[in-house]
């Protein structure tokens, strides 16, 4: 049985307040369902209490404007626990500027507690696999160092530009790492120009439970005039392009738009309604369950989120596993996986004119030509299942 052990920042806890992304623990639970024995190590940052008190203050605030959680209840001591029958090693770290490095100190004290609670185990690491910059790059090249015959993967979920500012001796890290993931190809792009081609990489893609596979084609012979949009409603997302765009494309408002989410921008999005007169056609549900949500989804002819900034979508696979034509923002996280006019479309951010523009133009297709492109969107995110992008990660590491 092979050993695989995961370093990140960001990992469900045991605690429903803790609002980190599962992305990690998608990948991690179906490793253990394939049979591999896997421990994750979650590094937390720990900084003074005062600065607790004023991410309550402004958490959602910080959260519409930058799309970043403020966390207002991390741990202040070492813990393990368990999610899903994965076991987790919870290593809070401490310090005082958000963002930088840790000092040598706290690196030290942390890998010490680590290696301590893999000796108690007997647990050795065949792979040994990273998720966001910070702290894990460094980690990740101590641990190489205590593991040298373990396969190392550092994945980003960013272009990595912060890496050479946070690390003086990023170079020497870098060296440490067997294989490079990317959570999208616009990523791997933009790193490799700064930073010189990688050994070997790939692409990091999440996937969807096979129950959101679609098992009824669309006919679109209605057309495209039902819209839906799911997620969270801050100023990243730029829902407000999407209303106005609609509002453009449809003069004579024969249009709906589901917004599914809930967010510090709602407010402003409600006056924006109001004021362009759609509050018949606009629908907003607020907060709904993942499940839930596929409903609203499934019965929607299109899928629209140009976001400014957007790693990687799962809610863009949910919606094309549904037969929805997707719109995507061009250049970004879903770059390579959406073929523009193939099996969805890309349109770049914050350009209201172009959207309105692609909408009107999807809105005038025949049903036969969105009847195909419907079927390709559903065929792509068959590729794209939690089960089938947890065997291509480590497939991708092993080889």
């Amino acid at each position: 049985m092979k050993n695989v052990l995961l370093l990140t920042n960001i990992y469900p806890m045991n605690d429903k307040s803790y609002s980190g992304t599962p992305v990690c623990h998608y990948f991690t639970r179906e490793w253990m369902r394939m049979g591999y024995n896997v421990k994750v190590v979650h590094f937390e940052s720990l900084f003074p209490r005062i600065y607790y008190g004023i991410g309550k203050l402004f958490n959602s605030y910080i959260q519409a404007k930058t799309g970043c959680v403020a966390y207002t209840n991390t741990p202040r001591k070492y813990q393990q626990y368990m999610v899903d029958d994965v076991p987790v090693i919870f290593v809070p770290m401490r310090k005082i500027i958000p963002h930088s490095s840790f000092s040598s100190r706290v690196v030290a004290d942390a890998l010490k507690l680590v290696r301590h609670r893999l000796e108690l185990d007997s647990f050795v690491p065949d792979i040994i696999t990273a998720h966001f910059l910070l702290p894990q790059l460094e980690m990740l090249y101590h641990m190489k160092n205590i593991f040298p015959n373990a396969r190392t993967c550092m994945v980003l979920h960013s272009n990595g530009s912060a890496m050479s500012r946070i690390y003086k001796n990023y170079e020497e890290y870098m060296g440490a790492v067997d294989v490079w993931g990317f959570r999208s190809e616009s990523f791997r792009k933009e790193f490799e120009k700064q930073y010189g081609k990688c050994r070997k990489s790939f692409i990091c893609f999440s996937g969807i439970p096979e129950k959101y596979l679609s098992r009824v084609d669309k006919d679109f012979n209605s057309g495209v005039r039902k819209f839906v949009f799911v997620g969270s409603l801050y100023k990243l997302k730029r829902v407000e392009d999407s209303i106005k765009a609609l509002s453009a494309a449809f003069l004579e408002k024969n249009f709906t738009f589901d917004i599914v989410g809930e967010g510090e921008e709602e407010r402003n999005l409600r006056s924006l309604v109001k004021e362009l007169g759609v509050e018949h056609q606009v629908i907003f549900h607020g907060q709904v369950s993942r499940d839930s949500a596929q409903t609203i989804i499934h019965n929607a002819d299109c899928f629209v989120m140009v976001s400014s900034r957007e790693a990687f979508g799962l809610v863009y696979v949910e919606a094309m596993a549904k037969g929805c034509i997707v719109i995507a923002t061009k250049g970004q996280g879903m770059d390579g996986i959406i073929k523009n006019g193939e099996n969805g479309f890309l349109c770049e951010s914050e350009n209201v004119t172009k959207l309105a523009s692609l909408i009107k133009n999807i809105s005038e297709m025949l049903p036969e030509k969105l009847r195909r492109i419907s079927q390709n969107a559903v065929f792509t995110a068959s590729s794209m299942t939690d089960k089938k992008a947890a065997e291509h990660y480590i497939n991708q590491v092993f080889e």
